[in-house]
């Protein structure tokens, strides 16, 4: 069985791209990734910082419990802190799990 792939791509000052897959074998390695900008972010004029989803080509829960730590960790740093292009199974397994409304907070 082959692992699984994913990075993040820093796009701007503030915008970041993940790319991949956002499962259990990746989600450590992303949460340090982002973790590293989000401790290292100063974000000009309050910009909030940006992770754009839309090169996520599979993902599961742990994508969710992934998306929730990386907002614990912004609110922690008072960074303004969105998701773009949120994935479908991730909406899907926000409402079964009764977060959709918290994740929907976060999205553009």
């Amino acid at each position: 069985m082959q692992k699984s792939q994913a990075e993040v791509t820093q796009q701007n000052q503030q915008k970041y791209l993940v790319s991949g897959a956002v499962d259990f074998s990746t989600v450590p390695d992303l949460l340090r990734q982002v973790s590293g900008f989000i401790s290292g972010s100063h974000p000009a004029d309050g910009a909030p910082v940006v992770i754009d989803l839309s090169q996520v080509n599979e993902c599961n829960s742990a994508a969710l419990a992934w998306m929730l730590e990386i907002v614990r960790l912004a609110r922690l740093k008072d960074i303004a802190l969105y998701f773009e292009n949120l994935p479908a199974t991730v909406s899907t397994i926000a409402k079964a799990y009764g977060v959709e409304k918290e994740i929907r907070e976060y999205c553009r």
